[in-house]
């Protein structure tokens, strides 16, 4: 099996090239590993790649106190749903019992402001900032999230509304197509 030379395993050397099918098989997460870190850990538990309702009442049922709605950016499934468009039906199921956030998707500000009228309290990004992080370092980092936080505002200016806390899905007119 080949190595892969530029990924050193601290004490071991170069890690082992190994079958990514095989791999995968024996790294599939289930309820039960859920349980097991709830008896490791009796601190706050995020579970994320929820798109479901099912999965959203189980993760709450579990004890967790937050619930990520994510695709992880369709790279893990392409064909299931836009997080935004799952978004509303994990809200409706969790009905208030543990915090919602939300990431995949999210290009611009305006996202920002949709996920959080749809009901997710918070939004998460990724390539935004890894984007700027690749460009300028730190201060691609910096100015993502300028970027982000004007068209943030902006948004929020055009809608007529003073506060991210007044944001709900009256801002939105909407239909499933839309998101």
């Amino acid at each position: 099996m080949p190595r892969l030379e530029n990924i050193v395993i601290p004490g071991q050397g170069p890690m082992s090239l190994v079958d990514v099918s095989s791999a995968l098989s024996r790294a599939v997460v289930t309820w039960e590993d859920l349980k097991w870190i709830r008896d490791l850990w009796k601190g706050p538990i995020v579970v994320k790649g929820v798109l479901i309702a099912e999965d959203a009442k189980r993760a709450v049922d579990e004890g967790v106190a937050a619930i990520v709605v994510s695709n992880h950016g369709g790279r893990q499934l392409d064909c299931v749903s836009p997080s935004l468009r799952a978004l509303p039906e994990v809200v409706a199921a969790v009905n208030g019992r543990a915090e919602i956030l939300m990431d995949g998707g999210v290009r611009r500000g305006s996202d920002v402001v949709k996920a959080l009228c749809l009901g997710a309290r918070a939004v998460l990004i990724g390539r935004a900032y890894a984007y700027g992080l690749a460009a300028a370092g730190q201060a691609g980092v910096a100015r993502a999230l300028e970027i982000l936080r004007a068209d943030v505002d902006r948004t929020m200016r055009l809608l007529g509304c003073s506060s991210v806390a007044a944001l709900d899905a009256t801002y939105l007119n909407r239909t499933r197509e839309d998101w």
